[in-house]
């Protein structure tokens, strides 16, 4: 168990225990010697008479023995009965508490134990209402573009909240959608119909839904002069753009809007921000024309709410044209050096299975192969502890002396009449 968990236990405990009083150690009353102690002379005839007739079958001289016992010396009888009356113990039944410090320590004690309870249950109580707000935000955004979907999961957040406590936590409820919806999803006719009708289904005023979208603004950045790197990664000055976005559009209040441009960081400017504003209207129209088609298809229609003219809206569309035929151009360029790559490649290997293996110079006619062919070439002579390397791609003959293999015939080494790689020579020397 928890130190929070267990504070309210000890709280209770303590607080029975102060209250709990302690019993005081009763006797019961001795009525009849008392009764005897108070009567005269002649009640002891009496009383003997009594225990007669009763069948005790005590001698009355014994009985006015333990009478005279009880009673004490003659003339003692009022301060017999004044002493039992004011030092006989409560009768059994009745509570005494003792007062004394310790019970007003644990009194104070089990205050402040019940408050730090108190304290604690406090802050668990708004973590746990925080937790359903952020949950809130994650689930209503799975709902993205259905209506009736949304409409049920506010009304089950609502009853999660408190049927009661909820009115507290609406517009909190709305700040974290809203800013939720900017950072996860793409802005678009879809996205604009979600961030105008939340405001109805959570049963919120414009006033509040203002004040949330200005704190929403400062939590996305928090440093507008941000000078040290944690407080540039701090800022989400992207997802503010598209707070902005989406507020000129469903909530356009000059006041509203003007605090949210307030938050950008300083180095950006009115101009950087306009720009930045053009940019996300002209890409969400990009996105409509992409869905429907491309832009083969022609204007499409939508861009009266993302905040486009028809003629800016044609604009989009030329540059998204443009923009594909150079992206067609590349590609047929790219494939045509391909298609060259893999002729020349084709010329040869066909030019080398023609020559039977051998490399035809530039310029050489037939003849001249022929007459080529039929001269005997001279076998060089190979010195002592040499390497005679051949290719047998075209019959280059390298020779490299023992030991400066490494240097003269490395692995990278390529013939350097043919440019075979070395896998394709052969050492003569070896097969001697």
């Amino acid at each position: 168990m928890s130190l929070r968990q267990l504070i309210p236990v000890l709280a209770c405990v303590a607080v029975a225990n102060a209250f709990t009083p302690s019993l005081a150690p009763t006797l019961p009353r001795p009525q009849t010697v008392s009764r005897l102690a108070l009567a005269p002379s002649r009640g002891l005839r009496r009383l003997a008479m009594d225990s007669a007739a009763n069948g005790q079958g005590r001698p009355a001289i014994l009985v006015g023995r333990e009478v005279a016992i009880s009673r004490g010396p003659p003339g003692s009888e009022a301060a017999q009965e004044q002493h039992y009356y004011e030092e006989q113990p409560a009768p059994m039944g009745e509570l005494q508490m003792e007062k004394s410090g310790y019970n007003t320590m644990v009194l104070v004690g089990g205050g402040v134990a019940a408050l730090a309870g108190g304290y604690f249950g406090v802050q668990n109580y708004k973590k746990r209402q925080q937790g359903l707000v952020e949950e809130f935000a994650y689930s209503q955004i799975l709902y993205w573009g259905d209506a009736e979907g949304s409409k049920v999961n506010v009304k089950e957040y609502l009853g999660r909240v408190g049927p009661l406590i909820n009115t507290f936590h609406r517009a909190d409820m709305f700040k974290a959608y809203c800013m939720k919806l900017s950072a996860d999803k793409p802005l678009g006719a879809t996205t604009l119909g979600d961030f105008a009708g939340i405001q109805s289904l959570l049963g919120v005023g414009k006033g509040t839904i203002n004040k949330m979208i200005a704190k929403a603004a400062e939590e996305l950045v928090p440093y507008t002069n941000p000078t040290e790197l944690w407080e540039r990664n701090a800022n989400k000055p992207s997802v503010l753009g598209k707070l902005l976005w989406l507020t000129e559009r469903c909530y356009p209040d000059p006041q509203t809007i003007s605090k949210i441009r307030s938050r950008f960081p300083k180095s950006y400017g009115d101009e950087v921000i306009d720009v930045l504003q053009k940019t996300l209207t002209e890409q969400a129209y990009r996105d409509v024309v992409t869905a429907a088609g491309g832009p083969h298809e022609g204007l499409q229609p939508g861009f009266e709410v993302l905040g486009l003219s028809q003629g800016e809206a044609q604009g989009v569309l030329n540059t998204m044209l443009e923009e594909l035929r150079l992206e067609e151009e590349e590609a047929a360029r790219i494939a045509a050096e391909k298609a060259e790559e893999e002729r020349v490649l084709k010329i040869r290997e066909a030019a080398w299975k023609g020559n039977a293996g051998e490399v035809k110079t530039h310029g050489e006619t037939e003849e001249d192969r022929e007459a080529r062919k039929k001269k005997v070439r001279k076998e060089p002579e190979r010195a002592e502890g040499t390497h005679e390397y051949e290719c047998t791609q075209c019959g280059y003959t390298l020779f490299v002396a023992k030991g400066r293999e490494f240097k003269f015939f490395g692995d990278d080494y390529k013939c350097v009449q043919c440019g075979a790689g070395k896998k394709y020579f052969k050492d003569n020397a070896a097969e001697v």
